[in-house]
């Protein structure tokens, strides 16, 4: 035996099979240390220009004054346990969004504060930290006059290729509602007070942009407690109505946070939105979805089972079929994923992570970028339009885009990191031919903040692997391997499952090519077995574990933390 290996073999005779190939494991690869951080709004953007997305959180919630932080990537898709950053500032802060809104070529970071200094007395507001440089302003350089705000959104409202600010209004906790706003970009900048507002008040507590009716501008659509939900259209001139086009028909709403994509198999459009039962809504996830025409009001063609407290929400395609599946999560909950399927998703879902936190936010992203690829596509335009939706669902980046051959400067085109819609400054023409280059990925990792004080935020990266090894009764043609944790500390766990009795070697070298490991070779028994690496005194940094067994070899990317 190695000296670097300390090997093990046991029977594993309770191994449940993970259904359906749903890449995450059940516990956090990653868990930030706690700090009292009420952690709140997310997101997954490359802040310091290294090309590795970083974590931008804002804590605060309505409990405590706290800080925005960013957790910078270190390169190799691991974090530090403590953010490297905080904002000079501290607020009750709510969700947050993440965008170039000065088109200066860095991510800059807006965010709602729920209510002010004073607590519930108090009116919140939204402000805008700029990136300056690879590094977002200590103090926010926008602040907006007082309301109370939980959440925002960036798109492109009024169809001129930059990025707009939509906010929610009112506080329904004390049944004060207030009209939904959008603050429209204006070079860069912002007004203290919004140029749009809606013609009603409402209690909302989420907003997102969408292109609900598919005809080529961006919608926005309010989540609401006590009032209806709301989508307000804009035409085929980009102007959002100010009145809405589309509310829920259900009453004692209650609804928390909102998603849109394409759902099903006929890529309808679809709102998912999570009811949260604490004021005595129905606690369930609610789908509307629309072909042709937005009706005036309807009710949800598809809900949930019954789960308590809803939360954080997000439409991501999970397991790769070309469907979105539903992933949501709830106060004092495990995280859920349900498998899209032709209409709705399954009701009994098929992933519930083992961990029982206050899930806030949920956002996918390649932090490790273990499965970017590129891809170029060709869009001939129909009808005039200003946005154009991408194939790939989880676009990472625009690389570049052209127009009738033609490249377009970034000063004339917008998006949001990790969403698949494209705006442009001029409006598209019948004829045209839009080329985009863009990076995507099929192996998100799963981001999730918690706002229970004594938790830090999560990290689920994706394995493919994950969970797939069978049942040691079941006999199987394959050799089958798991290997975590990934990222790892001092100890790298390798289980597997062989039919027969096999001679197993490992190598393990960095990138360039440097062995750490001298060969490992033993045989072992068939059935499932496991093997433990001492891994304490391997550098950080990204690894290749080439592992051979019998006829089966497989390479895997195991990060050092």
């Amino acid at each position: 035996m190695k000296p670097f290996i300390i090997l093990s073999i046991a029977l594993i005779f309770s191994i449940s099979v993970f259904s359906q190939n749903i890449p995450y494991p059940t516990t956090p690869d990653w868990q930030s240390t706690p700090a009292g951080h009420i952690a709140t709004g997310l997101g997954l953007a490359d802040i310091d220009g290294d090309g590795w997305k970083d974590l931008i959180v804002a804590n605060g919630n309505d409990i405590e004054r706290q800080h925005l932080v960013v957790y910078y990537n270190n390169g190799d898709g691991t974090f530090p346990l403590s953010p490297d950053w905080q904002s000079d500032d501290i607020d009750y802060h709510g969700h947050l969004a993440v965008g170039d809104i000065n088109m200066d070529g860095w991510i800059d970071v807006a965010v709602s504060v729920y209510i002010g200094p004073s607590g519930f007395a108090d009116p919140g507001k939204v402000k805008v930290y700029y990136n300056e440089g690879g590094e977002l302003e200590g103090m926010p350089s926008f602040e907006s006059y007082g309301f109370y705000t939980f959440s925002c959104a960036l798109g492109d409202a009024d169809g001129d290729g930059d990025l707009d600010l939509a906010t929610t209004g009112g506080e329904p906790y004390s049944a004060l509602y207030d009209e939904g706003k959008i603050f429209i970009n204006r070079n860069g900048y912002f007004s203290e007070t919004p140029e749009w507002t809606t013609n009603l008040a409402f209690g909302s507590l989420d907003v997102e942009f969408g292109d609900v009716d598919q005809n080529g501008f961006l919608d926005v659509i309010f989540t609401s407690e006590e009032t209806p939900n709301y989508i307000f259209l804009a035409d085929d001139t980009g102007n959002i109505d100010t009145n809405p086009d589309w509310q829920s028909e259900e009453s004692g709403n209650y609804i928390n946070s909102v998603d849109f994509g394409f759902v099903g198999t006929s890529k309808l459009s679809g709102i998912v939105m999570t009811g949260n039962s604490q004021l005595g809504g129905d606690g369930k996830v609610r789908l509307y979805d629309f072909s042709d025409v937005i009706p005036p009001t309807s009710s949800a063609s598809w809900t949930s089972n019954f789960f308590g407290y809803g939360s954080g929400i997000l439409l991501s395609d999970v397991n790769v079929d070309g469907i979105l599946d539903l992933i949501y999560g709830g106060w004092w909950l495990p995280v859920k994923i349900a498998l899209g399927q032709t209409f709705g998703f399954e009701l009994d879902p098929s992933y519930t992570s083992n961990t029982n936190s206050v899930v806030e936010a949920i956002q996918i992203a390649d932090l490790d970028r273990d499965g970017i690829e590129t891809n170029s596509e060709t869009i001939t335009i129909a009808e005039e339009k200003s946005v154009v939706y991408l194939e790939k669902q989880l676009t990472e980046n625009i690389l570049s885009v052209q127009i009738n051959g033609e490249d377009i400067s970034t000063a004339f085109f917008c998006y949001v990191p990790n969403k698949n819609w494209v705006s442009f400054k001029d409006n598209l023409k019948p004829g045209d031919e839009v080329t985009i280059d863009y990076e995507f990925s099929h192996d998100g990792d799963m981001v999730i903040t918690n706002w229970d004080s004594g938790k830090g935020n999560y990290i689920f990266y994706n394995d493919p692997q994950t969970n797939v090894l069978p049942d040691q009764h079941q006999t199987k043609a394959q050799f089958i391997l798991n290997i975590y944790p990934n990222p790892v500390g001092d100890k790298l766990t390798i289980t597997y499952y062989s039919p027969s009795k096999q001679l197993v070697e490992i190598f393990l070298t960095d990138l360039i090519g440097r062995k750490h490991y001298q060969t490992y070779h033993e045989w072992l028994e068939a059935g499932v077995n496991t093997i433990e690496l001492s891994t304490e005194k391997l550098p950080a940094g990204v690894y290749q574990m080439e592992i051979k067994a019998g006829k089966f070899k497989e390479v895997r990317k195991v990060i050092k933390r």
